[in-house]
């Protein structure tokens, strides 16, 4: 799936909680903080124009200096903010299919998530979005997530809805036009049985 999701919570505050670490699992992904050993790998997937076909305020493929300043930011936003993006691995073989976390954007934290072309149509990204908003209620203490999508972006509005967020409407966001979705962290755990 060629996806981006951009989640907004509805507050920045982290709530201090031991219980929750800088890695989180799924039965299938491993989620960990990029290293720049990650590069070259990062670089390879962000440039295949079908992963990139929805995503930036100028949609297409990353080069490589444009990746390595895309890995940077990630380094250093979880050391300005305490979280950030997360490497996506493939747990059978700890291979980098994407990425995958939250961000800080204007005051607004966010969940971005891409993943490689052969990792699509599995449920895996419905799988990383819900570890993603599960991390951001509880360990961040965030009481509402949105999520944007670009309207032709049939997938990721299709992860957005089996993640259990609801369309609010059309809105612009990064100078683009994009669809709105949202839920809160009372509906989530109402949704995932907390």
């Amino acid at each position: 799936m060629s996806a981006i999701m951009v989640v907004a919570m509805t507050q920045l505050r982290t709530v201090s909680n031991e219980r929750y670490s800088e890695e989180v699992e799924t039965a299938r992904l491993s989620l960990r903080r990029f290293t720049h050993c990650d590069l070259p790998n990062l670089a390879r997937i962000v440039a295949d124009a079908e992963v990139m076909q929805f995503l930036g305020r100028v949609p297409g493929p990353l080069t490589e200096a444009e990746a390595e300043a895309f890995l940077c930011s990630m380094i250093a936003h979880w050391e300005r903010h305490g979280f950030g993006r997360w490497a996506v691995l493939n747990r059978e073989d700890s291979r980098l299919i994407g990425c995958a976390g939250l961000r800080s954007h204007e005051g607004v934290a966010e969940l971005v998530y891409l993943l490689d072309r052969p990792f699509w149509g599995a449920g895996l990204a419905t799988e990383v979005a819900k570890a993603c908003l599960r991390y951001g209620f509880e360990a961040h203490g965030f009481a509402r997530i949105i999520a944007f999508a670009r309207p032709a972006n049939a997938a990721s509005r299709r992860v957005l809805e089996k993640s259990g967020l609801r369309y609010e409407g059309d809105v612009e966001a990064y100078g683009v036009r994009v669809v709105q979705y949202a839920i809160t962290r009372q509906e989530f755990h109402l949704r995932h049985n907390y």
